[in-house]
């Protein structure tokens, strides 16, 4: 079990609310910053402890769908550019 600390969240998102898309959504005011929130961005998603990275592939009107990809944080840590390392 790792210590490292828990990533703060860039968007809420509960990971198994998949739509008809097949991809997890949430609402646009769920969004720590809404100015990360654009289609193609990187950002770390979850609820709880629950974290991963995730793609933003969709933005429609104040729903957004994300892709999130497997594995801890850490391992996709460098998609997030807009961090502070």
């Amino acid at each position: 079990m790792s210590n490292a600390p828990i990533p703060s969240l860039d968007l809420v998102v509960d990971l198994n609310s998949e739509d008809e898309s097949g991809l997890p959504w949430t609402f646009l005011d769920e969004a720590r910053d809404p100015t990360l929130i654009r289609e193609g961005a990187w950002l770390v998603v979850g609820e709880g402890t629950v974290r991963a990275v995730a793609q933003v592939v969709e933005i429609d009107d104040d729903i957004v769908r994300v892709r999130p990809l497997p594995g801890p944080v850490d391992e996709h840590r460098h998609l997030l550019s807009h961090r502070v390392a």
